[in-house]
Formats: C-alpha cells, sequence, structure tokens
C-alpha cells in the first residue's frame, strides 16, 4: 500500500476507516473521554459541559457515560457539583477497549457487503481485504490510547479523532 499525502483538513484513509467501523456511540465516548482527558486531574465535569463542548446530544451522552461508569473507565459523582472524571488514567484507556465496550457488533466479524457472518469457507468478493482492514484497525486501537486523542495536532473543531 502507497502513502497517502494528507493535506491540512483531510482526514487519513485509517481515520476514515475507523469512522465508518466506528458507531456514533463509540464516537461519542472517545470524544467524552478524551475531554475528561484533557481537564485537569480531579477536575468533575458536568454532563451538559462535556455535551456542550463536544456537540453530543445531552440525552445521548447520559446513557454513553453511564455505560463507560458500569465498566470502570469512568467514576460519576452525584449533586448539584457533580459530574463525570476518569477512573483510570488516560494513558491506561485503549480505543480497543473502548471499542469493544460499546459497539453493538464488537467482534467485527460481519461481512462488509451485509451477508451476514464471515466465513471463509464461504467468502464474499471483499473478504481478504476487509480481514486485512480488520486486523489493521484492530492493531491501531490497541495502540492509541485516550491520552493520544487529546494530542491537539490531532483535533479538529474541537472534537476528538472523529467528526460526527
Amino acid at each position: 500500500m502507497g502513502r497517502v499525502k494528507i493535506t491540512r483538513g483531510q482526514r487519513s484513509p485509517l481515520v476514515e476507516i475507523m469512522a465508518m467501523i466506528f458507531s456514533k456511540t463509540t464516537g461519542y465516548g472517545i470524544r467524552a473521554l478524551a475531554y475528561l482527558a484533557k481537564q485537569r486531574p480531579q477536575r468533575i465535569c458536568g454532563l451538559q459541559e462535556i455535551a456542550e463542548h463536544e456537540r453530543i446530544p445531552p440525552v445521548f451522552l447520559r446513557k454513553v457515560l453511564g455505560e463507560l461508569r458500569r465498566h470502570r473507565l469512568l467514576r460519576s459523582v452525584k449533586g448539584k457539583h457533580g459530574g463525570y472524571d476518569l477512573e483510570r488514567a488516560p494513558e491506561s484507556i485503549t480505543l480497543w477497549e473502548v471499542y469493544r465496550l460499546l459497539e453493538p457488533n464488537p467482534d467485527l466479524d460481519m461481512c462488509i457487503l451485509g451477508y451476514g457472518v464471515c466465513h471463509p469457507e464461504n467468502p464474499c468478493s471483499m473478504h481478504e481485504d476487509w480481514q486485512r482492514l480488520r486486523q489493521e484497525f484492530i492493531k491501531v486501537a490497541q495502540s492509541k490510547t485516550v491520552l493520544d486523542m487529546t494530542d491537539p495536532r490531532h483535533t479538529r473543531n474541537s472534537s476528538v479523532l472523529l467528526n460526527i
């Protein structure tokens, strides 16, 4: 695979593929976690603050944050000055972990053309290419952390990774 020149404002082909693979739920989860990672340690951020800054519908964000809290990626504080904070260090939370928690089909085992579960015994015309992309996606998602998503060189309009 040759190198592709990316100009300012363009997303790399791998990021485009990741945008197709990540559901809105996962994209929102990553963006919310990255927002919290950018705050000073132990700063509690309210749901509305995160939603406004990341342009995520608050009702949807509440469900996403609840799921992340149940899996101990976030902690929540109740009350007037309550909100959310990271439960773990952002460098210890991989995108793969977030993906596996929030995706409806985290195994990536569905045929990319919609023919059901992907089987090497009965491959579609995209099978080999999809398997290579799948492996590359997993490798990248396992190597990138929430802390990586806070790098200002790789953000766009305050949204992290995906412009959903």
